[in-house]
């Protein structure tokens, strides 16, 4: 939907008022920015044609826009220029030549009797022969975020005849990754497309066509061998162009988008390779703070296989768009700058996480003001806690089998680290394991490890997972419900509750673990993700989420029972839940290695890329009880990819105030972000229906087509 523009400034905004105010230099007569200035130069009005002219590239030969600049109507010499190189450059008399490999929008400018006028341009590409090589796009999240050798050159005619020729059948030759069927949200960072084949034809394999297409969008990429591949190694992955597949996801939302690629090797054609992908309505929204162990960005222990010997534990953040993560708690130095083990607060305005050196000892940043540390007292021992939305109290989690914490389950204010008293708490659990609120506040649910319990219940003996309602008012808590009964050996942990708060995605403990710790996702830990909903307690296993039928190999031989601890974004976006969890599947043919290589002291990362890693996959909102509501998972763009990455928390952003700058009301602490002379700005004040993510009430509040959740106008659907 548009986003409503404001009205007069004055009466929105004082502070945009006293800018414009300021803007206006008094009440005398302003000088045209074209007219003679008395050094001589001509007066008259100076324009550039066309204006904003859109190329679209098709194949050779290019297509061309000739720009001439005119003063009151007549033609005058010019030079020009284009801000953006990459997307192509001038020929004699203003003519423009698109590169072919590069597309979007850039600002022409020319300059003619020492004044200068510009306008747009915008490049598309349904055709694209090669792209840049890769002098820059590698850091910390692999090449653009995704890894692989980056993109490869422009083939010759030849090999393009080979690759347009109806391709041969290869049985060995099959996708790896993405999934098919898989659902992506719009503004994501493209995949990376990764295969398998025989190693003879991928040894030989010389270059690729790659092509999407919708109803309304078709586009062919060809690329030979990425320079950084070494000759005679297997071409065997690529990425998707940027432009290309921004442009692909925004005419396919709502619908399906169609990939094929066919392969070239020794002269001959092979494939073609073929996946449908569902294009989501909206982008994903908010941070995801994740804990890695093995990060580079922070180096805090030493031991190490690989590199110098050095790495880090420390918490990092990823926002959508983003190709490489940021450093948010822990730093270089000793292990006491470790900083692992953490909970958010769903309004993305506080961080507790543990000390490396002490895992009893808890500290508290500050989201909203540079990341701020301050320590907790001891005895308030937060790892793991569950963080009401606001982040204004947390409840302690216990669980002995994973960690000793020492203290029983209670309720903390977060801002002194004080318990508090929570009625009906204590009378029913003395410990709840890895408990999390519901995006509303009035429901928690937690692994029920010991307590009286009740008839409905039983006691505590970490076999149930078990929700309660929650009071913010009197902080008491009430009526216990299960929401799945299991065994102690094979227990429910990890909920993480759905932005509509009636159901909740948790990870079951799979029978056979080799590790001490109970609810460990390490040394030979086995977990699934289930949901299950308050209503009616039917609990159902995620399948698709958890990658029922993925490839195998010799260390990888059931991958859909290596899916760890998941958190549910308490936003909706583009009709759907999206949940980030950890997994030791295999990423495609990237990271390959044993599924429980991760630590850096006993294995070299550096050489090898371990699995462990952040996964996201879309959820079907308001899915009937005991269905598979998910859908095919898709690796996090922009982790570090040489690192062991685990326990995604994704909250929305922190508030910010009236007058800062905005792209939709989540952002805004009034509620609602409006479309204002200086671009989306935030404000509590608005008329009419409520667009999409600003504040509501009801859904009457609500523009047409939408629902409120969580005090959000969301879309719901259908998928």
């Amino acid at each position: 939907m548009a986003r409503r523009s404001a009205g007069p400034a004055s009466t929105l905004f004082p502070l945009l008022a006293m800018i414009f105010s300021a803007c206006d230099c008094g009440s005398g007569d302003h000088q045209r920015p074209d007219a003679s200035s008395g050094d001589g130069s001509l007066a008259g009005e100076l324009t550039i044609e066309p204006q904003d002219p859109v190329l679209t590239v098709s194949g050779e030969p290019f297509p061309t826009v000739t720009f001439v600049v005119k003063r009151s109507g007549v033609a005058v010499a010019a030079q020009f220029s284009i801000d953006r190189g990459a997307l192509g450059s001038f020929e004699a008399a203003g003519t423009f030549v698109p590169s072919g490999f590069e597309a979007g929008v850039g600002q022409v400018t020319a300059t003619a009797e020492g004044r200068s006028v510009a306008t747009s341009i915008t490049v598309k590409l349904n055709e694209q022969n090669g792209a840049p090589g890769p002098d820059g796009g590698f850091g910390p999240g692999g090449w653009a975020g995704v890894g692989g050798e980056g993109p490869g050159p422009a083939i010759g005619d030849s090999t393009k005849v080979v690759l347009d020729s109806t391709p041969q059948a290869e049985p060995a030759l099959k996708m790896l990754y993405p999934y098919d069927r898989t659902v992506w949200p719009l503004a994501q960072l493209a995949p990376l497309l990764q295969w398998a084949g025989s190693s003879s034809m991928l040894n030989a394999a010389e270059a690729v066509r790659i092509s999407l297409s919708c109803a309304t969008y078709s586009w062919r990429g060809y690329y030979g061998r990425p320079g950084a591949l070494a000759s005679g190694a297997p071409y065997q992955r690529h990425p998707i162009s940027q432009e290309a597949w921004d442009a692909a996801t925004e005419a396919a939302a709502g619908g399906d988008l169609k990939m094929e690629l066919v392969l070239a090797s020794g002269g001959k054609a092979y494939g073609p390779l073929l996946q449908t992908w569902k294009i989501s309505k909206g982008p994903l929204k908010g941070v995801v703070y994740y804990q890695s162990y093995g990060t580079n960005l922070a180096k805090n222990f030493t031991g190490a296989k690989g590199g110098d010997g050095r790495f880090g534990g420390a918490t990092l953040s990823i926002k959508p768009g983003q190709t490489d993560p940021t450093l948010v708690a822990g730093k270089d130095g000793a292990r006491a700058n470790c900083r692992v083990c953490h909970s958010v607060s769903a309004d993305g305005s506080r961080m507790v996480v543990q000390h490396g050196d002490d895992y009893n000892l808890s500290s508290g940043y500050d989201l909203k003001n540079g990341y701020a540390e301050r320590t907790y007292p001891r005895g308030a021992d937060f790892k793991f806690a569950g963080l009401y939305p606001d982040g204004s109290v947390g409840l302690l989690s216990h669980a002995t089998e994973y960690f000793a914490i020492p203290y029983p389950t209670a309720l903390f204010d977060m801002e002194t680290g004080t318990q508090l008293s929570a009625p009906g708490l204590s009378d029913f659990v003395t410990e709840a394991g890895f408990p999390a609120f519901s995006p509303d506040g009035k429901h928690v649910a937690f692994n029920f490890g010991a307590g009286s319990g009740n008839v409905a219940t039983g006691p505590g003996d970490h076999s149930k997972l078990v929700a309660m309602s929650y009071d913010h008012a009197t902080r008491a808590f009430s009526s216990p419900t299960v929401l799945y009964a299991s065994t102690p050996t094979s227990p429910p942990a990890w909920p993480s509750f759905m932005p509509t708060n009636g159901s909740v995605v948790f990870q079951k403990v799979l029978p056979g673990n080799t590790s001490h710790e109970l609810f460990a996702t390490r040394k030979g830990a086995r977990g699934e993700l289930w949901w299950s909903d308050l209503a009616t307690g039917t609990a159902q296993r995620l399948d698709q989420l958890n990658g029922v039928g993925l490839p195998t190999n010799a260390s990888h031989t059931d991958d859909s029972t290596v899916n760890y601890e998941p958190t549910v974004c308490p936003l909706p976006s583009g009709g759907y839940a999206w949940v980030v969890f950890m997994s030791r599947r295999m990423y495609g043919n990237v990271a390959t290695i044993d599924p429980w290589h991760s630590d850096p002291r006993e294995h070299d990362l550096i050489d090898q890329v371990t699995t462990k890693k952040l996964w996201v996959a879309a959820i079907d909102l308001n899915a009937a009880p005991g269905t598979d509501p998910s859908h095919p998972a898709f690796y996090l763009p922009a982790q570090e990819i040489l690192a062991g990455n685990t326990r995604g928390f994704w909250v929305v952003d922190p508030c910010r105030p009236d007058g800062a700058s905005c792209e939709s009301g989540d952002q805004c602490c009034g509620g609602y972000c409006i479309t204002s002379e200086l671009g989306g700005v935030c404000t509590s004040e608005h008329t009419g229906c409520s667009e999409e993510y600003d504040r509501c009430e009801t859904t009457a509040d609500c523009c047409s087509g939408l629902s409120c959740v969580n005090r959000r106008c969301v879309y719901l659907g259908p998928n």
